[in-house]
């Protein structure tokens, strides 16, 4: 069958695609995400010429996971800690609790981290626990308040204001489409 073969190849050039972006210090799971979604997108193939557009797009999605995923460019303390950071973002995240996890001086880590990032560590991990939200608030019917609990920021009010603060609008605006 020359489309299971066509099918196949794009498989293998997935696999050898997953881990060129492995090399290139993306975390394994943004990398499982992509991968899962290329394979899923491969097998509902139904026409041979549909094959190659579609390794185009696997291409452009792993170029896009390297642009936007890469840690290489940061020190191997600052990977860490970002990788800690995005296997739980409702996980006690402050400089203290990271720096005991990492077994890091808090200092050096909020150093270090500012040096490679140019975001202090709390500005960092806000700005990822809204980018989730506003993801959840588009794609989900969940009510803001467990929103705000699932990016790990209980106090509603906190989580309107912050909201608020990095969008330039309100989790309900945002939600509604009323982007700026």
């Amino acid at each position: 069958n020359q489309l299971r073969d066509r099918k196949d190849l794009a498989i293998t050039y997935n696999t050898l695609l997953r881990k060129a972006v492995e090399r290139c210090s993306v975390h394994p799971m943004h990398i499982d995400e992509v991968s899962n979604r290329n394979v899923i997108m491969i097998e509902q193939l139904d026409d041979i010429n549909l094959v190659s557009p579609t390794v185009d797009i696997i291409i452009s999605r792993y170029c896009s996971l390297i642009r936007e995923h890469s840690l290489r460019k940061y020190s191997a303390a600052v990977q860490n800690a970002i990788n800690y950071i995005n296997t739980d973002l409702t996980a006690d995240l402050s400089l203290r609790a990271l720096s005991r996890q990492l077994n890091i001086n808090a200092s050096y880590l909020s150093a270090i981290f500012h040096k490679d990032t140019g975001k202090s560590l709390t500005d960092y991990i806000n700005t990822l626990r809204i980018k989730k939200a506003g993801y959840l608030l588009l794609t989900t019917p969940l009510p803001v308040q467990v929103i705000a609990d699932e990016v790990g920021i209980p106090d509603y009010n906190y989580f309107g204001r912050l909201f608020k603060r990095i969008t330039g609008i309100s989790p309900k605006k945002y939600r509604a489409g009323q982007l700026r």
